[in-house]
């Protein structure tokens, strides 16, 4: 096994046919003397029918989609980014949907080890490595953890993306199952080179220079980083059961939760000069702007459960602190009553959650949310309906630094109104997704970069549909968006967004290798979509240059060797000529033609 990992990742250092063919006779000749060894058991090929899911390996090919819509960013893979689309703008969960992959593996008789390795190597440098990892001790003692690693220095001057993110915990249950414990832990370390965007737009467009590294930016050595530090113990207790009937019983509960979360953002502003800001208050040779907050929480919950039905009180208390570089510091506190219950049945799910601000800064905040899933033989619905009722955060009330300086004592509460519907028909492989927000006093980032407040209502929405079919050995994923929003300039979103998927698959080796071969096409239309300020870390709106309107089209072969998936991918291979100058940010250059290579290995046992 080391040896073979060793020659993995020897491989992965270039990405080429020829690697592409070279691990593919490395992984079936191991495959082929693994057969004649091993007999896989029923159970085993029950893992294998997850692991090797279409919709998990196309979602490790085409990662810089979320729900068919491609990623805005900087350039770069990791850089800050926004999707633009009503289900992820002013996007706010209290429930959070479970993982439907790690639910699989759970539910299999005689859980085993599970662990994913995925690398994929570009051109330009760019690299991304994960690994996940999910393993019991016995029957009393749980881990799983989740590891990412990216680099990404991206095509123009200063213009680098480093993050490393670490999310894990450790749980422990009883014998009888009265009571559990579980520590978790997440580390977020994110570095960005800030370039602010190309200096001369028109150069650009007219192709001045062939070279990326060539055309001048905005800013030359200015960067940010973000680190966050979170630690978490949960503890269940079961005081009393109120029925001895092993197949009904009626619990009686306690539940604690304690955390202590950290986060620093600064920006090291070493272009004060540059042209893209209008005031300078401090240092025009360099400054460090920072904000730094930490918080202690501590909850405890009071529950009542039997064989389908939930319900827990609880009470929770926060003590915040919170300062900027150069404005303000602040502790404060919060305080918040609320309960959960879930019904549940062999075909329905119902949570509802809410929590509402007694004391301190939230004091009248509410956040509340109704989650209902409904599964059948053919079809499935998962529906919702939210609202949130938030004071703004110290940032929009006030803040300080080298190029902006403002204070907004005036503003009111900002509500999030929110529904969403899902529906797939399971053998027509057919899904429908719509999501309505209505926005009142929401908080926005006003052409010259300030935190603003739009004082009327605003709704946004999305409906989706998308289908996957088959026509011999071709295969079809086909998804049409369309979006109104009621202000174009507040709230930008592309009217329509289509994707299409296209690849030939076949089986091949007397069935031990699937191979597919396809296409992958993205396009949305034109719109005024969000600018970006690296002073403050926040993306902003503009009226000047339109997003959109150009396609990205990606070439790929996509290979399954029983628990391996290696890919080869030319993405947006029709970059070039006078049709190669759009953007995903106002400023920011889409990325060029990137040869990717990748391999995604999934073990278990």
């Amino acid at each position: 096994m080391n040896g073979a990992f060793l020659l993995l990742s020897f491989c992965m250092v270039n990405a080429s046919f020829k690697i592409l063919f070279t691990l593919f006779i490395f992984f079936f000749v191991c495959d082929i003397q693994s057969q004649n060894l091993d007999s896989l058991s029923i159970n085993d090929s029950k893992y294998d029918s997850i692991l090797r899911s279409d919709g998990e390996s196309m979602n490790i090919l085409f990662y810089k989609h979320k729900d068919d819509v491609l990623i805005n960013n900087l350039g770069p893979f990791g850089s800050n980014f926004y999707y633009p689309t009503t289900f992820y703008l002013y996007k706010k969960d209290l429930i959070k949907e479970p993982n439907s992959f790690n639910n699989k593996l759970h539910k299999l008789s005689g859980f085993k080890p599970y662990t994913n390795i995925t690398y994929i190597n570009a051109s330009r440098k760019e690299q991304y490595f994960s690994i996940n990892h999910v393993q019991k001790f016995g029957k009393l003692l749980f881990l799983d953890f989740d590891f990412k690693k990216l680099s990404s220095p991206g095509a123009y001057i200063n213009q680098e993306a480093n993050n490393t993110e670490f999310i894990g915990g450790l749980k422990y249950e009883s014998k009888k199952r009265n009571y559990s414990v579980k520590f978790s832990n997440e580390i977020h370390r994110n570095f960005h080179e800030e370039n602010g965007g190309l200096l001369n737009i028109k150069d650009f467009e007219d192709g001045v220079f062939d070279d990326e590294r060539t055309y001048p930016v905005n800013l030359q050595s200015s960067n940010s980083f973000l680190k966050r530090y979170a630690y978490q113990l949960d503890q269940k207790l079961d005081l009393l059961k109120l029925n001895s009937d092993s197949n009904y019983k009626k619990v009686i509960y306690l539940k604690h939760q304690i955390s202590y979360s950290t986060e620093q953002k600064v920006f090291f502003d070493n272009d004060p000069l540059s042209n893209i800001y209008n005031e300078i208050f401090f240092d025009s040779i360099s400054t460090i702007d920072s904000i730094y907050t930490n918080n202690f929480s501590n909850t405890g919950f009071f529950g009542f459960r039997n064989h389908n039905i939930s319900l827990e009180l609880f009470g929770q208390y926060d003590q915040k602190k919170y300062e900027q570089s150069f404005g303000i510091s602040s502790t404060y506190h919060n305080t918040y009553a609320g309960f959960l219950m879930g019904v549940k049945n062999k075909s329905f799910v119902v949570d509802v959650i809410a929590k509402y601000g007694v004391d301190g800064y939230r004091e009248g905040d509410l956040e509340s949310e109704l989650a209902f899933s409904y599964d059948k033989k053919k079809y499935n619905i998962n529906t919702g309906i939210s609202y949130f009722l938030s004071e703004p955060d110290l940032k929009s009330i006030s803040y300080t630094s080298n190029h902006f300086i403002w204070s907004n004592s005036s503003f009111e509460k900002e509500s999030v109104f929110d529904f969403y519907v899902k529906f797939k028909l399971k053998k027509l492989q057919l899904e429908f997704i719509a999501e309505s927000k209505l926005l009142t006093n929401a908080f926005y980032y006003d052409s010259l970069a300030i935190v603003n407040q739009n004082e009327s209502s605003a709704s946004i929405s999305t409906f989706s549909l998308a289908k996957n079919y088959k026509l011999l050995n071709f295969y079809f994923r086909t998804a049409f968006i369309y979006q109104l929003t009621s202000d174009k300039v507040l709230f930008p979103l592309p009217e329509m967004i289509g994707r299409q998927v296209l690849y030939y698959q076949k089986y091949i080796f007397k069935g031990a290798l699937k191979f597919q071969f396809g296409v992958g096409f993205s396009y949305s239309t034109d719109y005024y979509g969000y600018a970006y300020m690296p002073a403050i870390n926040e993306f902003y709106i503009q009226e000047n240059t339109k997003l959109g309107y150009y396609p990205k089209i990606d070439v790929f072969i996509n290979t399954h060797l029983k628990r391996a998936q290696i890919f080869l991918k030319y993405e947006h291979i029709n970059a070039g000529g006078s049709l190669e100058k759009s953007y995903a940010v106002p400023g920011y250059p889409s990325m060029r033609k990137s040869l990717k290579f990748g391999v995604s290995w999934n073990m278990f046992d």
